[in-house]
């Protein structure tokens, strides 16, 4: 009798035991799910934290833009204006010998007004809005050749399609701060933009030939502009691939859905 009172008494300890262990075990595995849940939740919360915080100063970088391009528009652009009206009456009461001279620099100051305005075009958003991504790297192509800086071309492929303006106009800032750091660092002598327009998304493709540079090891310069690039490709969910070698150039990969 008593034998089977222990042996009962052990198969009730095993049982408790038993019972004691998958709860520990089910309250673990609860616990590591709210654990996970947590962390995931504060994960995305950061991610949207920084998302907002990137889409606040874009938008920032936007309305400065804005405003320089109503600047020059408005202001330097008039100045030009009126200094190249009082030189065309001067140039009336000259002699000939001199007129040439005054007229050159006429010349001059109608160039310089052109390409401010063309400047001023390329700064303002709503500019980009109204031509669309592709006018708009169009004519920054064209004013590259025009000031005669560097030997520019946009390559078409497919059919072309519009994107919402949110993604054209940080398509065109990335390509734009592209061009600006070939133009500044690079010491290229070609530029080619390529646009390969898909059925659901857009891919674009910038290189130069020039020097290239050490994408880790970089000035601060050049090292705000491509945390611009990522930051602004990451916001419209662009995926983004940028390799440079020494001699050889430097080439941005973009693809972007419709």
């Amino acid at each position: 009798m008593e034998q089977t009172e222990i042996q009962i008494l052990v198969l009730v300890v095993t049982i408790i035991v038993i019972v004691l262990a998958a709860t520990l075990v089910v309250f673990l595995m609860y616990f590591q799910k709210k654990k996970t849940t947590y962390i995931l939740k504060q994960k995305e919360t950061q991610q949207r934290f920084e998302k907002e915080i990137n889409k606040s100063k874009l938008e920032i970088q936007e309305q400065t833009l804005q405003n320089i391009s109503w600047e020059i528009h408005d202001n330097v652009g008039q100045l030009l204006s009126v200094a190249k009206m009082q030189l065309n009456m001067v140039q009336y009461a000259l002699p000939e010998a001199q007129k040439k001279q005054v007229f050159e620099t006429g010349s001059i100051i109608s160039k310089s007004l052109e390409e401010l305005r063309g400047l001023s075009k390329s700064l303002n958003p709503e500019t980009i809005k109204n031509k669309g991504l592709l006018d708009s790297i169009q004519f920054e192509i064209e004013r590259f050749n025009r000031l005669n800086v560097i030997d520019a071309q946009l390559i078409i492929k497919g059919e072309s399609f519009d994107l919402s303006n949110e993604k054209e106009i940080i398509l065109f800032r990335i390509l734009q701060e592209f061009c600006n750091n070939t133009l500044k660092y690079a010491k290229a002598q070609k530029l080619t933009i390529t646009f390969n327009y898909l059925n659901s998304k857009l891919e674009i493709l910038a290189e130069d030939n020039g020097i290239g540079f050490d994408i880790v090891d970089q000035s601060k310069e050049k090292g705000i502009g491509l945390i611009n690039i990522k930051s602004r490709a990451e916001l419209i969910g662009a995926k983004l691939n940028l390799t440079s070698e020494e001699n050889k150039g430097t080439k941005l990969y973009l693809s972007c859905s419709k």
